[in-house]
């Protein structure tokens, strides 16, 4: 009969754990655009550019000109879409500015991701899928 206290307790404990599980499910299972595993799976869905140009603009400051890959063997007559231009914040001995670098000198294409009313930018390699995060700075 001692044995049945213990027994208890921990089936009681195994169905609150299931049942916070259960309720809580949507929070553990990665979700498209919340992981690095969901982020590798949306690549094939973002608009991919290149870095054409990066110019300070100021202290802290930089103006990153992205211009956008045309997909080859398209056949279309139409004229290629226009460069994005961005105004970012970005210090020169931040990582992110060498990379930014190393990527214009390369010519690696990038999935960027600009979510509607963020400032935030995110830029990933399709070659070696590095991922960079700016921070945009709206214009005066």
């Amino acid at each position: 009969m001692t044995y049945l206290v213990p027994l208890a307790v921990a089936a009681l404990f195994a169905y609150g754990v299931v049942r916070i599980v259960r309720r809580h499910r949507r929070g553990i299972v990665a979700e498209r655009g919340m992981s690095i595993g969901a982020d590798l799976k949306a690549l094939a869905d973002q608009p991919r550019v290149r870095v054409r140009a990066l110019t300070k603009a100021g202290p802290d400051r930089f103006v990153l000109v992205l211009q956008p890959e045309t997909e080859a063997g398209s056949g279309s007559d139409t004229a290629a879409p226009p460069d994005v231009e961005l105004l970012v914040s970005l210090r020169e001995e931040a990582f992110g500015f060498d990379l930014l670098h190393e990527w214009k000198r390369a010519q690696c294409i990038l999935a960027i991701v600009m979510p509607p009313d963020s400032r935030i930018v995110r830029l990933r390699s399709i070659d070696d899928l590095q991922p960079l995060t700016l921070s945009r700075i709206p214009p005066a």
